[in-house]
């Protein structure tokens, strides 16, 4: 007899891992400082692997929905401009451009 096969939501899969969000070699990074951030989001981005605000300007589209389940805040990366954000100051305190 064959089993049944569950399926899983795509939601309920783990995050992919992506170069871009990847834990890298830098320090981290203040993202309370990015407009609509605050510790708890923090903390949850910091678990989801985003430290730097280098790599949250680098999310992708779908990095962000995934992100954005994971952190259950749809539509905030978006509407608050957060890769936006994170590409400011990241300059400001780099001064690299990305």
């Amino acid at each position: 007899m064959v089993e049944p096969v569950a399926i899983i939501p795509e939601a309920a899969l783990p995050v992919e891992p992506n170069p871009a969000i990847l834990p890298v070699a830098e320090s981290p990074d203040d993202l309370k400082l990015i407009t609509g951030i605050g510790p708890a989001l923090e903390k949850k981005l910091r678990a989801c692997g985003i430290t730097t605000y280098r790599q949250l300007a680098a999310l992708s589209d779908t990095d962000i929905e995934r992100v954005e389940a994971i952190i259950k805040s749809f539509g905030r990366i978006r509407r608050d401009d957060w890769i936006g954000q994170a590409k400011a100051q990241h300059f400001k305190k780099y001064q690299e451009t990305l």
